[in-house]
């Protein structure tokens, strides 16, 4: 007759292994909290730089952090974020202006990294560097635009 598993034994290892996994989880969480609070301190400092190299303010977000078991590159909407379409529009050639400068920072770089880093909106910058592309005063990058020459 054959031998009969140790049903006990075995659930002792499973047992054992999920807290193995649950504390390599719960590691991982941690890191993926510090990763999204140090991107946010990068684009904070960034900000700043930009608003300097440039004379110019730019509004920088306070540093966010992620809700519990919630992935770092995902953030709620916040009201901050949806009553932006209700500010006045920036003064003609302002925001290409913002976005040369962050190209001379930082080349090449992607309209949504541009507009982190600008404060401007991501749709906004799209239709900027789509129209500056056109008139000649960007060249369109295997990743993003960049400055011509």
């Amino acid at each position: 007759m054959p031998k009969r598993p140790d049903v006990g034994g075995i659930a002792e290892q499973v047992t054992e292994r999920l807290k193995q996994i649950e504390a390599q989880v719960t590691q991982d969480q941690r890191i993926a909290d510090e990763l999204a609070r140090l991107r946010d301190a990068v684009k904070h400092l960034e900000r700043a730089l930009l608003s300097r190299s440039s004379g110019k303010p730019v509004a920088a977000a306070a540093p966010t952090e992620p809700a519990p078991r919630q992935r770092a590159a995902k953030r709620p909407r916040t009201a901050a974020r949806s009553s932006a379409t209700k500010r006045a529009m920036a003064p003609r050639g302002q925001n290409q202006a913002k976005i040369l400068a962050a190209l001379k920072e930082r080349p090449p770089m992607t309209a949504s990294e541009i507009a982190g880093l600008t404060g401007i909106s991501a749709s906004i910058v799209s239709t900027t560097l789509t129209k500056m592309a056109k008139n000649g005063e960007l060249t369109k990058a295997d990743r993003g635009y960049r400055l011509p020459g």
